[in-house]
């Protein structure tokens, strides 16, 4: 019921401030070049085959290459490349309606990384669409009526910033598990050289992913705990614990939460506070294994890079771009317009004014340009 009322709510919030609105995408698209040493940002000298803001031209394929040139790109840390050379499996199990505490989990958490504040938006897509967050780290939008990860597939969209294209250009063999048949070529298109047939078992094909390092992906219907179990146990009976990282996603019987487990060698320890959701995985692995990659791309962020002011990133709690969304400093309630601060956090009506107007504008601008790029397979050209 939530759901149905929000959407008809956001519509009619869309025409009544639309005026207001149409002037934003102006704001977020003719952001003001930003200076970096490269060697301290997450940024790639030849972003995908764009040219830079200097040589963009003019029409829309300069105005998506300005908007992403033109964002806050994320800070190399302590944890960049702490992972090199790493095996890595990413499991979603969406499905497991978990309270994050169950022996296996346990131990994910005790000997990995923690995520206290995990968020499991509804982008109106069903799994899909928290599958596509998850490969992509972009905002997965509607295109012609259609998911974000079956258009994709249908089209053979190019999106070279993807978790298995990254990878893949990195030397990784990439491999797909999927719960659902008729999404081979969504996996193919987003980099996985390798799709197994539906039923396959990641845990009992460990043997077959070759020497390394690899990426193997696996989406687990229902309650996931006996898999990931498994998963667990036959790592470490054919020597792969130590070079190997496990990143975990499940369910959970909050509304619009979910939970989020990052195990492997060195992680023990590390604690993320901040608000995240599946958005920010990819950007964070790429971090973590010291691939290149270029952090402008994402919707999401590396979750271990320092947050300035400049490179806050809300994390939009539904599919829309006038999505709520919520931020540690606060949350924002679009169909009020109305932002709570978090406790302890003290604004004064300007601050918090900008604060949201600025907020608003990147969860509009993330979901507008995801849009333009599905709809004209932007990257496309670059490949060719």
């Amino acid at each position: 019921m939530r759901r149905v009322i929000f959407t008809v709510l956001a519509v009619v919030l869309a025409i009544v401030i639309s005026l207001r609105v149409e002037r934003e995408p102006a704001a977020v698209s003719a952001l003001a070049p930003v200076h970096w040493d490269a060697e301290r940002y997450n940024v790639m000298a030849e972003p995908y085959g764009v040219g830079d803001l200097q040589t963009a031209g003019s029409g829309a394929r300069a105005e998506i290459e300005s908007y992403y040139l033109g964002r806050v790109p994320t800070l190399k840390n302590g944890c960049t490349g702490l992972l090199a050379g790493q095996n890595v499996v990413l499991i979603l199990a969406a499905d497991w309606q978990s309270d994050g505490s169950s022996p296996i989990l346990d131990r994910l958490s005790a000997e990995g990384a923690r995520f206290t504040d995990v968020y499991a938006p509804d982008w109106y897509q069903g799994p899909e669409g928290r599958e596509f967050a998850l490969l992509t780290g972009m905002t997965p939008v509607t295109v012609q009526e259609r998911t974000a990860l079956a258009w994709t597939g249908g089209q053979g969209i190019c999106l070279p910033f993807a978790l298995g294209e990254s990878l893949g250009r990195a030397g990784y063999d990439t491999w797909a598990f999927p719960a659902r048949a008729g999404y081979e070529a969504a996996y193919s298109a987003l980099g996985f050289g390798h799709v197994m047939a539906l039923g396959a078992d990641l845990s009992d094909r460990l043997n077959d992913l070759g020497a390394g390092p690899w990426l193997a992906y696996q989406v687990l219907p229902g309650d996931g705990e006996g898999a990931v179990t498994s998963l667990m146990t036959a790592l470490a009976s054919r020597g792969l614990g130590r070079n190997t990282a496990v990143c975990v996603l499940t369910g959970s019987a909050e509304p619009l939460r979910g939970h989020m487990f990052l195990w492997g060698e060195g992680l023990s320890g590390l604690t993320v506070d901040m608000p995240c959701s599946e958005l920010d995985i990819a950007p964070t692995l790429l971090n973590l294994l010291g691939v290149e990659m270029d952090s402008r791309f994402f919707s999401g962020r590396d979750l271990f890079a320092p947050a300035g002011e400049e490179s806050e990133y809300p994390v939009s709690l539904y599919g829309s771009a006038f999505s709520d969304w919520v931020t540690e400093k606060g949350r924002y309630e679009a169909v009020h317009d109305l932002f709570v601060p978090a406790a302890r956090v003290n604004m004064s009506q300007t601050e918090r004014e900008r604060y949201v107007s600025r907020m608003r504008s990147e969860v509009y601008g993330r979901y507008v340009y995801a849009g333009r790029v599905l709809q004209t397979d932007h990257f496309r050209a670059a490949r060719g």
